[in-house]
């Protein structure tokens, strides 16, 4: 049985979170967690690269057990689905759960939420993607909004 994607980030937070822990020695927070963070990000695009994708495809059909991609353990409220705008809530997810019971939810945002713009501009270079907040964070829940440009890229 395949490794789920939630036991795979467990098992890397178990070598992650020390190796942060150490550059924020180093480095500080700040610039540990940028180039972590980036490393990471940039990591799992060629990740979604190696998967397959079709560019450009419309949000609705990402991240669950029916759609194209990684089935993500979260529970999602779809607020608005139209050709050319889509918007989910993630009401319960369990990375943030897992990372905040362990008290790491900065390291946790880097490993999970700190990849979606990164993968978006990717996968999706003519939808404007925006999030500003997360359950890792504290909110209530993440807030995922898509709006298709004009652009032909």
């Amino acid at each position: 049985m395949p490794t789920s994607i939630l036991d795979a980030t467990k098992i890397q937070s178990r070598i992650v979170i020390p190796i942060v822990k150490a550059l924020e020695k180093e480095l500080g927070r700040e610039r540990a967690h940028h180039i972590v963070g980036e490393a990471i990000a940039q990591s799992y695009v060629a990740y979604r690269d190696k998967l397959g994708f079709e560019k450009d495809q419309h949000p609705r059909g990402e991240g669950h057990e029916s759609g194209d991609g990684p089935a993500f353990p979260v529970e999602r409220e779809i607020v608005e689905d139209t050709d050319k705008l889509f918007g989910q809530n993630i009401t319960e997810c369990a990375f943030a759960d897992y990372f905040l019971s362990i008290g790491e939810p900065e390291i946790g945002a880097l490993m999970t939420c700190g990849v979606d713009f990164a993968a978006e501009a990717r996968m999706r270079p003519s939808w404007e993607f925006q999030r500003t907040q997360t359950r890792m964070q504290g909110a209530p829940f993440c807030d995922f909004r898509w709006r298709k440009t004009d652009s032909k890229t």
